[in-house]
């Protein structure tokens, strides 16, 4: 019986000394560093709430880390109150859903994540008037099924289908250059 709580208040003591303080900053603080996506404050791994205020200090973002990588939902908003963008990160990639809204309420974009931090599922994009402007569709980070543009007329800009890496349709690029096939040269 002494062992086992000897083994037991062994456990319990390398685990505390290995807990991490979760707490909450304020980004403007010069403590802090992000290097290549992984955020430091003063030179340790951040874990914790971290708060970014505008030059009125309002709320700008809210953001969670965990070893200096984001962690669950981050907020942005716009003048302190108003919620404009929603975001949710595992482990330092994206995931979700994410959304974004327009200061007049409307809806400016969805965009859908797997666990890889790749686009999956569907990716819309509106104007401001809450026109369309993007309804792609993904498989694992890359363009799958049917892809359409709109102007903000809501005239077509492209409507094509990707299959296998290549797209069939009115793709809507424009090309930057002349060709000229009598002579085979390109301005």
């Amino acid at each position: 019986m002494k062992i086992f709580s000897i083994v037991i208040f062994s456990i319990l003591l390398s685990c505390a000394k290995g807990k991490i303080k979760y707490q909450e900053q304020n980004f403007n603080s010069i403590d802090f560093k992000l290097v290549n996506g992984v955020l430091f404050l003063k030179d340790n791994l951040y874990s914790g709430k971290l708060l970014k205020y505008d030059t009125l200090n309002n709320i700008k973002t809210v953001s969670n880390y965990f070893h200096g990588k984001k962690e669950g939902r981050e907020l942005k908003y716009l003048n302190d109150t108003l919620k404009i963008e929603e975001r949710f990160y595992t482990k330092g990639k994206k995931s979700g859903i994410h959304k974004g809204w327009w200061s007049n309420g409307s809806l400016r974009f969805e965009y859908h994540f797997n666990s890889k931090g790749a686009y999956n599922g569907t990716v819309n994009e509106w104007y401001k008037n809450g026109q369309q402007m993007k309804a792609f569709h993904f498989e694992n980070g890359k363009e799958s099924g049917t892809q359409r543009l709109w102007q903000h007329d809501g005239k077509i800009r492209a409507n094509f289908v990707a299959k296998n890496g290549d797209r069939f349709g009115l793709i809507g690029l424009k090309k930057c250059y002349s060709v000229h096939t009598v002579n085979e040269d390109y301005r």
